[in-house]
């Protein structure tokens, strides 16, 4: 990515964009917004990987019990959603050239949700009712404010593929919200209970139509824009955002009723959309102007878990196997698919916060590292810990994948002390990185505006 930006406030921009640097469009959100975001997502990350350690006897023969689901809740909300989140808070208003509604709601969504999401986990794992249903309630507000912040740039039409696969997004969001409100405060009596299979039905809402048509949209933009490359047409990545959140909403329907053919004809339009993703990234790296790097080992291991997850879910739903097979495989589909999407999100962090935070010292007067030399987005994290980071990850995703199959516990807690590991690494990375960069102070002052 390259960025062309001078010094100096904008002006007329008022108050809001009086320390902007001059360059960035009025649109983007400050930088405090994503990264605080990303930087729980990273502490998620950590807690994740540590609650499939200690959960592993527990998940590799009874993966629906409380302490289990309350791993993958964290997985999927302190880690992938908070993620996304935050990504979004970033992407649609560059996308679609509106800012938000309002920076102050963007932060007051982050204080009501980081800590939200761990009660909400802490409660699943522990079986508290009550604990469950008020996590939901708060989580609810959490996503209605960011609904309504995000609605704003959102609205724009004309701007592509990414744009329109953002709005889809937050709208199974908040379908997938207001499903696990449901479920919070009716988990074991009334109606929600007549549906069995309702924690994978909400699984797949949630991967598929909320974190995967986000993660697909987004990727539409910055892979083309990471690798220079310009292809003849873009119109496997518009298919892939067609056919995704259809083929999610009549799985998760097929699943939940449960109605084995209206779930095949779910999993049959949820394949085209991620065949169609898939060879969006073929078309991208067919046509590229720039070399592979570490972000692209990420992608491309991420798709590889993708492909995992499509063959397991294959199986379990159409093979005649045992019960128990059926459940193994059945978890090995839904780990890969957050597999899928972990390494993805792992790997555009290593791009995107150098890119945030680059921009935010080049607002405080940094020009130059500590050796003198122009001040580029590479010195803003060491390439050393990010390739370990990387090699942590994918080890931990696929010992942990086998430990499921195998129901092998030790294996599964192998994994998640791996997965642990990867994201202490890249916070502390990340984190660190400008600091090491340029110093406690800033090589030239910004000159301000005559």
């Amino acid at each position: 990515m390259t960025a062309t930006v001078q010094s100096g406030a904008v002006p007329g921009a008022g108050p809001a964009a009086a320390h902007r640097t001059r360059g960035v469009p009025r649109a983007v959100p400050p930088a405090g917004i994503p990264l605080t975001f990303l930087a729980a997502a990273g502490a998620g990350l950590v807690a994740f990987g540590a609650a499939i350690a200690a959960v592993a006897p527990t998940a590799v023969t009874a993966p629906n019990a409380p302490e289990p689901i309350g791993a993958v809740h964290l997985g999927m909300l302190a880690f992938l959603s908070t993620a996304v989140l935050g990504a979004m808070h970033q992407f649609a208003p560059v996308a679609s050239e509106r800012p938000l509604r309002s920076p102050r709601v963007a932060y007051a969504t982050a204080v009501v949700w980081i800590p939200t999401v761990w009660v909400l986990a802490s409660g699943f794992a522990s079986g508290h009712p009550a604990v469950v249903s008020a996590g939901g309630v708060a989580a609810s507000v959490a996503i209605a404010l960011a609904a309504w912040n995000l609605s704003a740039p959102l609205s724009a039409r004309g701007k592509g593929t990414p744009v329109a696969g953002l709005r889809i997004a937050l709208t199974f969001l908040v379908i997938t919200a207001g499903f696990g409100v449901t479920y919070a405060f009716d988990r074991h009596t009334g109606w929600f209970a007549l549906f069995p299979r309702r924690v994978l039905a909400h699984a797949h809402l949630g991967l598929l139509g909320w974190l995967g048509v986000a993660y697909v949209a987004v990727a539409e933009k910055l892979w083309p824009m990471f690798l220079l490359a310009h292809r003849p047409g873009a119109r496997s990545g518009a298919w892939a955002i067609r056919l995704l959140p259809a083929g999610a909403l009549v799985l998760a329907a097929g699943v939940l009723l449960p109605s084995p053919p209206l779930a095949v004809a779910g999993g049959v339009l949820v394949a085209g959309g991620l065949a169609a993703h898939l060879t969006s990234l073929a078309g991208v790296l067919r046509h590229r102007r720039r070399s592979l790097e570490l972000l692209h080992a990420f992608i491309l291991s991420s798709a590889a878990s993708l492909v995992v997850a499509a063959v397991a879910g294959t199986v379990a739903g159409l093979a005649p196997v045992s019960t128990t097979w059926r459940v193994r495989l059945t978890s090995v589909e839904v780990l890969a698919l957050a597999g899928w999407l972990a390494l993805a999100v792992i790997g555009h962090a290593h791009k995107i916060v150098p890119f945030i935070a680059w921009t935010r010292l080049r607002e405080k007067g940094f020009k130059t590292n500590r050796d003198g030399a122009p001040l580029l987005f590479a010195h803003l994290y060491d390439r050393r810990v990010a390739r370990a980071t990387y090699l942590a990850a994918v080890a931990g995703l696929g010992v942990a994948l086998a430990g499921l199959a195998s129901a092998t516990a030790a294996a599964l807690r192998a994994g998640g002390i791996l997965l642990a590991i990867a994201g202490g690494l890249a916070v502390v990375n990340l984190a660190t990185g400008p600091h090491r960069a340029t110093g406690p102070h800033p090589t030239e002052e910004v000159s301000p505006c005559p």
